[in-house]
């Protein structure tokens, strides 16, 4: 399999994004190494919306970043910025605004006429109710409903 993605980031984060992809599906780098990277569409694997926010102005400010969604819809109706993670099970309802760097986990529902702000980390099976504004930085924790 020839990679299709680029990975920054070697923490145990990494660990949790790239295993949603096969592998040799993707390319890992880090700060120590990222100019090394094919051409290629990049995801930030890092936990912090400060750190991904970081990284995509500071190492990869000129890099293209691709949505890695593995969630039950297809975004129809979804309004949403670079560097969307998207883990297993999760559901985005249409009229809601993602922004940029935010990784969604596991089994989590945001509803409809949510604005979730750049650089969130939303954690596994969480609930964002209706009209929920997230904003910028912000991390959820799991479980937690909002």
């Amino acid at each position: 399999m020839v990679a299709t993605i680029n990975i920054f980031g070697s923490s145990d984060w990494a660990v949790k994004i790239t295993s949603l992809l096969n592998v040799g599906e993707y390319a890992q780098y880090d700060a120590n190494n990222f100019y090394e990277a094919k051409n290629l569409p990049w995801i930030i694997a890092e936990e912090s919306g400060d750190d991904r926010e970081n990284a995509a102005k500071n190492y990869l400010n000129t890099e293209t970043f691709t949505t890695l969604f593995k969630g039950l819809d297809d975004l129809t109706g979804v309004t949403f910025g670079d560097g969307l993670v998207v883990g297993p099970g999760s559901l985005i309802r249409p009229t809601t605004t993602v922004g940029n760097q935010v990784y969604v986990g596991a089994g989590t529902i945001i509803d409809i006429n949510c604005i979730i702000e750049d650089n969130v980390t939303i954690g596994d099976n969480v609930t964002i109710t209706a009209g929920s504004i997230i904003t910028e930085g912000t991390s959820i924790a799991s479980g937690s409903i909002i």
